[in-house]
């Protein structure tokens, strides 16, 4: 086993361990606190046809003739997490970690930890500063989803990554409060997106830039009746990124964002998020494209809803739609190479329909079906010409998990 890998998990059981003991009165006067969680979970997942990347489902690929279809067995979503807190007069301090196995790097069935989150939390009264590795800020939820991707490249945005977050909050009337964030963030593109590996000595262009990436949301939330809840957000972010040999190219990324969460009651709730956007690959919009052949800024929009029915605490059904849509009147093609055509994914979307059924306490089934569809442009700048070519690529994907709660 990789050294790193190894060391990782000897720590992890000796934090689990040795804390509580560590705490000693403390604990027993709830000026300290330390829970082990996370789940297990595992998948079988038949696609009719070709998907990418294969454990979960991002775009339908272009394929020639007959398309195979495939069958996934995995575990790899299965999470451990340590959560913290600390109590002290008027602070509040928490601290969370938490990993996956969906690191790309070895085998299926020897896959390494992905750090998920790693952050801490101090605050009191009406404010917490965060600071580490969480989610951002910007769209901040996420469907119900036996696929792991939960819409990504489908409509819906935003990620986790290193941030300095403030987040402050106030009463609005009886039943309502109002609640601001505001972050830097690390500019992350990866040098798997990096436009000029080869000039700057593989440095990413977000990093390249100089500058951190700005995010920041307003939102408020209500009790509507006895049951009732409605929660709305706006969310923006800003960000540049820099190439060339003397950073003389500079591009643009930014968003504006907003989502809704309405609870009817505890039976009937729906939930959505809806985006426009430029240079978005890195949180997961625009199918995963940043820029246009010439290298602009690639503009795009999407969004996603959801309604989810509870007619008995042990089930829940979801019904949901996610679009991803890149401006393809903005896929400009150079005209000084007539011989090759560009590929846009021109537009990604995804239906779904799940159940949630929970067996026993800790042990919950779910099944779900979704129709996924890939729209591609080809586009040829003759010079004289623009010749555009569309295609499209479907699949019907089939999920069975099973999931053990830490609980």
């Amino acid at each position: 086993m990789n050294r790193s890998i190894s060391f990782m998990l000897t720590l992890s059981l000796i934090i689990v361990l040795a804390v509580p003991a560590l705490a000693g009165e403390d604990c027993k006067d709830k000026t300290f606190g330390f829970t082990f969680g996370g789940y297990l979970k595992t998948d079988l997942i038949y696609d009719m046809t070709r998907m990418s990347p294969g454990n979960y489902a991002l775009y339908v690929p272009t394929y020639e003739g007959d398309n195979n279809s495939e069958l996934f067995l995995t575990a790899r979503e299965s999470r451990l997490g340590f959560d913290f807190w600390w109590k002290d007069e008027d602070w509040t301090t928490k601290a969370y970690m938490e990993f996956d196995w969906q690191n790309a790097g070895g085998g299926e069935n020897k896959a390494g930890p992905m750090l998920r989150h790693a952050y801490m939390k101090f605050g009191k009264c009406n404010w917490t500063i965060l600071a580490g590795q969480t989610w951002d800020i910007i769209s901040p939820l996420n469907p119900a989803t036996a696929n792991y991707s939960v819409l990504w490249y489908q409509g819906n945005i935003g990620y986790r990554r290193a941030q300095v977050r403030f987040t402050t909050w106030a009463d609005a009337g009886e039943n309502g409060k109002i609640k601001f964030d505001a972050g830097l963030f690390r500019n992350i593109t990866g040098n798997r997106w990096d436009v000029d590996p080869a000039e700057d000595g593989m440095v990413e262009d977000g990093a390249d830039s100089g500058l951190p990436t700005v995010q920041g949301r307003l939102g408020i939330a209500t009790k509507i009746g006895d049951e009732g809840k409605l929660s709305l957000g706006v969310s923006g972010h800003f960000g540049k990124e820099t190439y060339g040999v003397e950073d003389e190219e500079e591009v643009d990324s930014w968003s504006f964002n907003t989502d809704l969460a309405f609870a009817v009651n505890k039976k009937i709730s729906l939930k959505g998020e809806f985006f426009v956007g430029e240079n978005m690959k890195q949180y997961l919009g625009g199918i995963g494209q940043s820029y246009n052949p010439i290298g602009e800024a690639l503009p795009t929009m999407g969004g996603w809803g959801m309604i989810s029915l509870k007619p008995k605490s042990c089930v829940t059904f979801n019904i949901g739609y996610g679009f991803d849509d890149p401006d393809e009147a903005e896929w400009t093609c150079p005209d000084d190479i007539p011989t090759e055509a560009y590929e846009l994914r021109d537009l990604n979307s995804e239906f779904f329909g799940n159940v949630f059924y929970n067996i026993n306490r800790n042990i919950t089934a779910i099944f779900e079906v979704a129709f996924m569809k890939t729209e591609y442009l080809s586009r040829e700048n003759d010079g004289t010409d623009i010749t555009d070519t569309m295609t499209e690529y479907d699949n019907m994907r089939f999920q069975f998990a099973l999931k053990c709660a830490f609980k």
